[in-house]
């Protein structure tokens, strides 16, 4: 296990306040910030001050005294979204998958110990499952997560698991065999109950995973037959887009 790296008060302060005003439906007062992240008042006060004046956040003109998430932050999510020379390729390869499997195609991306949404295309008749862009899971929990740890090297395995505080388990190691396999993964209500994902890895020349396509399905509709037949077209798609980037 890895011992617990050294971590600075303030820093982490105003992490916790970017991340409740990202969550909050509306915007917080200065007490409500300190209240909700048990922050002294004293040290809101200053680090509210900080925020405000590197732009990642803004008073809000609606609510007196009240704050919200700044324009900063969303220049700083556009300039790593338009980063990601993979997006552009992937869009009319899910718009294929799309229409053929009816579910909604998402993209994700590998960053450190997570794997991140970062496109989305909507099936019109596809359930609404709670899938987004931004949202952020363990490598080991996402069906995405765990296509791209399937291609990974055991050394590389042994450490991430070290970094997260948990154990290789049989069930684990028996997942990502599969994934291996069949060239894709399956989970079943690790994210959401009643709802399985399907993702098949997207890999470089060097065959090292850099992304994943997925779909989600109701459990109760994905029966041994209906994952082959959903993924047989998710790996072509995946292997279609590994093969345009390159």
């Amino acid at each position: 296990m890895l011992s617990e790296r050294p971590t600075t008060p303030a820093v982490d302060s105003a992490i916790a306040i970017l991340q409740l005003l990202v969550n909050a439906s509306y915007p917080l007062t200065q007490a409500e910030i300190s209240s909700q992240t048990g922050i002294p008042a004293a040290s809101c006060y200053r680090i509210l001050g900080s925020l405000l004046q590197a732009q990642l956040i803004v008073m809000d003109p609606g609510r007196k005294k009240a704050y919200g998430i700044g324009s900063k932050i969303f220049q700083m999510a556009s300039t790593i979204y338009g980063r990601q020379s993979i997006i552009p390729y992937f869009h009319p390869i899910a718009e294929i998958l799309k229409n053929e499997v009816h579910k909604t195609v998402l993209l994700s991306i590998p960053v450190g110990n997570t794997v991140v949404v970062v496109a989305r295309l909507e099936a019109t008749l596809s359930n609404h499952f709670h899938s987004y862009i931004g949202q952020t899971l363990p490598l080991h929990r996402a069906a995405a997560g765990k296509a791209i740890l399937s291609l990974r090297s055991k050394e590389y395995l042994q450490h991430y698991l070290a970094g997260e505080h948990l154990a290789a388990t049989p069930e684990l190691d028996s997942q990502l065999e599969r994934a291996r396999r069949l060239g894709y993964a399956l989970t079943h209500g690790e994210i959401e109950k009643g709802v399985s994902c399907l993702a098949a890895p997207v890999v470089n020349l060097s065959h090292e995973p850099i992304a994943a396509i997925s779909i989600c399905v109701g459990s109760e509709e994905l029966s041994e037959q209906a994952s082959r037949s959903y993924s047989s077209p998710l790996i072509q798609a995946a292997r279609q887009l590994a093969a345009r980037i390159g």
